[in-house]
C-alpha cells in the first residue's frame, strides 16, 4: 500500500477488524466494542472496500473468515501488539509508574503469593495499587471484557486461544491437615479406613459441590462425612485447630502457615493428581510496559516465595 492510500485508512477500523475476526460474528463484534451492530455493519464494509475482500461471510447460522482474512489475523495482532508498545515510552522506570493492576484469583494463591508479591510491587514501585479479587465463575469473561487484568487458575481449555498468553506459577499436589490435638496426630500413617471414619471440612467458593478427594474416594466406592463447608483455607485452618475437623489442601498451603495455627500436615491415604496452576492475561495487554515489567515480578515473588516455604 502507497503511504497516500494508508493516509485515509482509519486505524480504529484496524482495532475493530481485529475484535471482528476474533469473534467470526457481527453482533458479538458489536457488543463487545461497545458498538451498535449497524455501525460495526458498516465499519466492515470500509474495510471489505479497502482490503478488496468480504473477510467474512455468511456459513448456515454463522460467519466464516475468508483465505485472506485468515493470513491477515495473525499479522494484524502482531502488529497491534507492536504499536502499543510504540505508542509508550522507550524506557519503564518502575518508581515512576502510575495506575492499578487487577487480579483475579483462586483463595490458594491469594493466601500463598498475594503478601509477598504485594510487599515487592510497593518497594519497586510505590505508586501502583493493586487490586486482589476472589475468583468468580465469570473470571474468563471478565478477562475478556477487560474487567480484570491478570487470572490465576488452573488449565482452562477455555483460555487456549492465540487472544491469550499465560505462564505456569506454581504445581500442587495435596496433603491433610488437622489440630495437634487431634487423635490421628501422633499416627505415622492413616488408612483410608481411619481417614474416611473421621469428620471433615471442604474448602468450596461456592459452599457446595464435591471435592477432589470425594471424587477419588466415590472411584473406590468410599465417601467420608463432609460436616462443615468453608470458602478460604485460612478459614479452613483456624477452624481445624480448634475442632476435630480435618481438610484437605494444598501442601504449600498448609507449610506456610501450619505453625501460625498449630495444626499438623500429614500425608493423605489417597495418590492425588498434581494441580497446574497459571497466570493468564489477554493479548492487549501482552506489550504494555507497566504489565509487562509486572509480569516480570511476579515470577520471581513467586518463585522466592516458594522457595521461603520450602526451605
Amino acid at each position: 500500500m502507497h503511504i497516500e492510500n494508508f493516509r485515509n485508512v482509519d486505524l480504529n477500523l484496524l482495532l475493530l477488524l481485529d475484535v471482528i475476526l476474533e469473534e467470526r460474528h457481527i453482533s458479538n463484534a458489536a457488543v463487545r466494542l461497545n458498538m451498535s451492530q449497524p455501525a460495526v455493519s458498516r465499519s466492515l464494509q470500509r474495510l471489505r472496500e479497502t482490503l478488496k475482500d468480504p473477510l467474512l461471510i455468511r456459513v448456515g447460522s454463522g460467519y466464516q473468515l475468508t483465505e485472506r482474512a485468515l493470513q491477515i489475523q495473525p499479522r494484524l495482532k502482531s502488529w497491534l501488539a507492536d504499536f502499543m508498545c510504540l505508542m509508550q515510552p522507550e524506557e519503564f522506570v518502575p518508581k515512576d509508574a502510575t495506575g492499578e493492576l487487577s487480579i483475579m484469583s483462586m483463595d490458594s494463591e491469594i493466601s500463598l503469593f498475594l503478601p509477598n508479591l504485594w510487599q515487592d510491587l510497593q518497594k519497586e514501585a510505590p505508586n501502583v495499587a493493586m487490586r486482589s479479587i476472589s475468583y468468580r465463575p465469570d473470571a474468563v469473561t471478565l478477562l475478556e471484557e477487560g474487567e480484570i487484568d491478570f487470572l490465576i487458575i488452573d488449565d482452562n481449555k477455555s483460555l487456549n486461544s492465540t487472544k491469550y498468553h499465560h505462564f505456569h506459577l506454581v504445581q500442587h499436589d495435596f496433603v491433610m491437615v488437622m489440630a495437634s490435638s487431634h487423635k490421628l496426630a501422633s499416627a505415622k500413617t492413616i488408612s483410608k479406613t481411619a481417614y474416611t471414619q473421621q469428620r471433615h471440612g471442604l474448602v468450596t467458593v461456592t459452599g457446595k459441590g464435591q471435592g477432589l478427594v470425594d471424587t477419588l474416594l466415590e472411584k473406590e466406592g468410599l465417601s467420608r462425612n463432609i460436616a462443615l463447608f468453608v470458602p478460604t483455607f485460612h478459614l479452613a485452618m483456624d477452624i481445624c485447630s480448634r475442632t476435630d475437623l480435618i481438610f484437605a489442601m494444598p501442601r504449600l498451603v498448609a507449610e506456610k502457615d501450619a505453625d501460625k495455627y498449630d495444626i499438623v500436615i500429614k500425608e493423605l491415604p489417597l495418590k492425588t493428581p498434581y494441580l497446574d496452576i497459571y497466570l493468564y492475561w489477554h493479548e492487549r495487554q501482552h506489550q504494555m510496559a507497566l504489565h509487562r515489567w509486572f509480569r516480570g515480578l511476579m515470577r520471581d515473588s513467586v518463585r522466592r516465595t516458594k522457595e521461603a516455604i520450602t526451605a
